[in-house]
């Protein structure tokens, strides 16, 4: 009689990987976030990387599902998630729609309205977290905090309002319209009457191209903030370059670890047999902080020990 043997090969029956598809920016925060994701993913999926641009067309989008035939689709930033959605559109079979995870947009929750099988991650990091963080590392009392912005972002402001107001923080802010030939004297007016009217004693930044667009910075951000001695919070980190002399202290998401917790999304999703079970947009769960030191040490005043919670000091 012979005998024979099967020898399990660890890996042998192992299920084939699935195929995702990565839209992104380019740029170092969205290689960190790349890093993040696939370091927990590569073991189980097929990458495909693409990197897209004002240059990218839906027919490059629709070549990519097509030939790579993903199983999900990750889309970072505002570029890419309009863009798939924009193919996504075209799809008359919705059976066909692809789940999809966005993160490393503005108001991502807004951005995917539209997209079917979808969640996502915000980038925005509330502004209570910010102006907590900061008042522990500065020697100045913060209750009043002021913030200008334009009208879409009336609802993201209110439930901000509403954070600050349970820790005691009075967030004042005017609002702009959407569109204006005078945006750069609206902004001007704004900001002094929060500065010299209401006596802020902090400035939020909300991430807006438009209103954060160089020019604006250089002629009207930097000099009403230098003068006032305000603090000032951003989202970004280029806005804290000490030779900028803009942004005190930036509060964004760690992007490593937003990585990670979009492969944890993914996975839930495969779970539920490639169904978004929620479509609602979590919060970051990681926060990366960086401080203008020279501006903190010439105006603000902080201790050594307090550096010791900041994750990255600018001289």
């Amino acid at each position: 009689m012979i005998l024979i043997l099967a020898i399990c090969i660890p890996g042998m029956y192992a299920y084939p990987k699935d195929p995702i598809l990565i839209l992104r920016g380019e740029g170092q925060e969205f290689r960190d976030v790349l890093s993040g994701l696939t370091s927990e993913i590569k073991n189980d999926f097929i990458i495909h990387d693409m990197v897209v641009t004002k240059k990218t067309a839906i027919s490059d989008i629709e070549f990519e599902v097509t030939s790579k035939k993903p199983k999900i689709a990750v889309l970072m930033d505002n570029l890419a998630i309009s863009l798939f959605k924009k193919y996504q559109s075209g799809i008359r079979d919705t059976s066909q729609m692809l789940p999809s995870v966005s993160l490393m947009g503005v108001l991502v929750a807004n951005a995917i309205d539209g997209l079917s099988n979808a969640t996502g991650i915000s980038y925005e990091v509330p502004a209570i977290t910010s102006v907590l963080s900061l008042r522990t590392v500065i020697c100045r009392q913060i209750g009043t905090v002021g913030v200008v912005h334009r009208e879409f972002l009336e609802n993201f402001i209110e439930i901000n309002k509403a954070f600050c107001k349970k820790e005691k923080i009075d967030l004042i802010s005017i609002s702009l319209p959407n569109k204006s030939r005078n945006m750069k004297y609206l902004l001007r007016k704004a900001l002094t009457e929060l500065i010299e009217a209401r006596g802020i004693q902090a400035l939020w930044v909300p991430n807006d191209n438009l209103l954060l667009q160089s020019d604006y910075i250089e002629s009207v951000w930097v000099p009403l903030t230098s003068q006032a001695q305000i603090p000032v919070i951003v989202g970004v980190d280029v806005f804290v370059n000490p030779q900028m002399n803009f942004g005190t202290f930036a509060v964004l998401p760690d992007h490593l670890s937003l990585g990670n917790q979009a492969a944890e999304m993914i996975y839930n999703i495969r779970e539920n047999n490639w169904k978004v079970m929620k479509s609602k947009v979590e919060p970051p769960l990681a926060i990366y902080k960086i401080i203008n030191y020279r501006q903190v040490r010439k105006f603000f005043g902080i201790s050594d020990e307090a550096l010791k919670s900041i994750d990255k000091v600018l001289k």
